[in-house]
C-alpha cells in the first residue's frame, strides 16, 4: 500500500502528540509499504537531524507570515487558552495548506490511505475530506475535564472560551467535515468516543493512541538503597501538578530525591517552591532529547505523575516499560493504563489529600524493594500484552486494508 501520514507537527521536540505521527512514519516505513509524511516546515530542522527516517518521502507545508504571527501567541497566552483560540486558528490555517498538498500527492503517488493521527482532539475539525482516497483519523483522545475538586483551575475567561468552543464544535466540523466523512475514526477510549461532536457519524473503533517500543532488557536492581530516586517527566504546567510532587517529598526527609525532566512556564515557580521547602535533593534538568530519557528511567526507582488533566500519558507507558513502579492520579489516561498490580492510582479528591497520598505511596515503595520489583515486573508484562508499538502497527495496517478494500 501507499500510505500518507498527515499532521501539523511530526517531531520528538514538540511533546507527546507530535511524537505520534513521527512514530507512525518511522515504523510503517519499516514494513513493505510505501510511506510518505506531510508536516509543517517548522519541524524540518529537527527531522533533518534525525537518523532512521526516509527524508526523501517528507513533504513540508510552508511556514507563512500568518503562521509565524499566530504561533508567536503561544508564548504569551496560557496553554489551555491558546489551544482553544489561536492554536485552533493556526490549525485552520495549516489545514488549508494540508488539504491542497494531500490532494496533489494522492494523485501523484497513487495513495491508498491518508492517515491523520494528530491532532488527537476529539473535537478539532479536519480538512481531510474528498481527497481522492480513503481516510483514517486517530487514534483520538480527549473529552477531559478537571476533577470536581479542581474546577477552580479553569479561570472565568477559560470557562467562557471552552463553553463557546463546545457550542461551535458541530458548526466547525460541518465547515471542515473531515471527521464526518472519514472512512474510520479511531479513539483511545469510550470517554473520547462520547466526546465526538454529535454531527460525526463515521465508523468508530477503539485503539489506544500511545505505545511503547519495547521493554527493559537489563536486570533492574530492586534493593534497599540509601537514596530512593523519584522521577517526573513532562511539561511544567499547572495541570501537571508538579508542586504536589515537591510537597509530597518534603514530608519524607533526605532519603528521597526527585529528578524533574522537562520545562515549561511553571519552572521558576516550582524551583522557588523547592527552595522554600529547603529541598536540596530536587534536580530540574530542563528539556532532554527523547532518546536520552530512558537513561533517567533506568536510574530511577519510582515514577510519579500527579496530573489532573492527562488525556493520554505516554510517559506512564515509558516508565512501565522500564520496570518502574508508577504512582499517578486516578484520572484520564493513566487510569486506563495502570491496574492495581502495576502501580498506584491516587484519587483527585483534593490537593491536600493528593499530597498526603502521593507521599504515603512513595514511602511505601521506598521502604519495600520487593514491592517495587513485583509492581515493576507486572508493569512490563502489561506493556508486552497490550501496549507495544509493533502490535499497534499491525492493527493500524489491518485498518488500512479494511477501509482501502471498502473504498475500492
Amino acid at each position: 500500500m501507499n500510505i500518507l501520514i498527515v499532521c501539523e507537527h511530526a517531531s520528538d521536540k514538540f511533546g507527546g502528540e507530535a511524537m505520534l505521527p513521527l512514530n507512525y512514519f518511522k515504523l510503517l516505513s519499516k514494513t513493505d509499504n510505501q510511506v510518505y509524511l506531510v508536516t509543517h516546515e517548522r519541524v524540518r530542522s529537527r527531522l533533518d537531524f534525525l537518523e532512521g527516517i526516509n527524508k526523501d518521502n517528507i513533504h513540508y507545508l510552508p511556514d507563512t507570515p500568518l503562521h509565524k504571527l499566530i504561533f508567536k501567541t503561544r508564548k504569551i497566552l496560557p496553554d489551555r487558552v491558546y489551544t482553544r483560540t489561536f492554536g485552533a486558528l493556526l490549525h485552520f490555517v495549516t489545514q488549508y495548506y494540508q488539504r491542497k498538498t494531500v490532494k496533489k500527492l494522492v494523485s501523484q503517488l497513487n495513495i491508498d490511505v491518508v492517515h491523520e493521527p494528530a491532532p488527537v482532539s476529539a473535537t478539532q475539525p479536519s480538512a481531510m475530506y474528498d481527497v481522492g482516497t480513503s481516510v483514517l483519523i486517530g487514534p483520538l483522545n480527549g473529552g477531559m475535564s478537571f476533577p470536581d475538586e479542581f474546577k477552580d483551575m479553569s479561570g472565568k475567561i477559560e470557562v467562557i472560551i471552552y463553553s463557546l468552543a463546545k457550542y461551535l464544535d458541530n458548526i466547525f466540523n460541518r465547515i471542515l467535515p473531515g471527521k464526518r466523512k472519514a472512512n474510520l475514526i479511531l479513539v483511545a477510549n469510550e470517554r473520547t468516543k462520547q466526546a465526538l461532536p454529535s454531527c460525526i457519524k463515521a465508523p468508530v473503533e477503539i485503539l489506544v493512541e500511545n505505545g511503547s517500543f519495547g521493554t527493559a532488557k537489563q536486570d533492574r536492581e530492586y534493593k534497599n538503597k540509601e537514596i530512593i530516586n523519584v522521577l517526573y517527566v513532562g511539561r511544567l504546567v499547572d495541570w501537571k501538578c508538579v508542586d504536589i510532587v515537591i510537597e509530597a517529598v518534603a514530608n519524607l526527609g533526605s532519603n528521597v530525591s526527585v529528578t524533574i525532566v522537562g520545562d515549561g512556564p511553571d519552572r521558576k515557580k516550582l524551583e522557588a517552591l523547592a527552595e522554600k521547602n529547603q529541598l536540596s535533593n530536587i534536580q530540574f534538568t530542563g528539556l532532554i532529547p527523547h532518546k536520552e530519557v530512558n537513561n533517567f528511567y533506568d536510574n530511577a526507582d519510582i515514577f510519579i505523575l500527579p496530573s489532573i488533566r492527562e488525556c493520554g500519558g505516554a510517559v506512564v507507558l515509558e516508565a512501565m516499560s522500564r520496570g518502574l513502579a508508577v504512582i499517578a492520579t486516578d484520572w484520564g489516561g493513566p487510569a486506563d493504563y495502570i491496574t492495581p498490580s502495576t502501580g498506584f492510582l491516587i484519587a483527585p479528591q483534593s490537593r491536600e489529600y493528593m499530597v498526603t497520598e502521593f507521599s504515603n505511596a512513595i514511602k511505601t515503595l521506598a521502604e519495600n524493594p520487593s514491592l517495587r520489583e513485583k509492581v515493576g515486573i507486572a508493569a512490563i508484562q502489561r506493556i508486552e500484552q497490550h501496549f507495544l508499538w509493533n502490535k499497534k502497527i499491525e492493527q493500524i495496517i489491518a485498518y488500512y486494508r479494511q477501509i482501502s478494500r471498502n473504498i475500492k
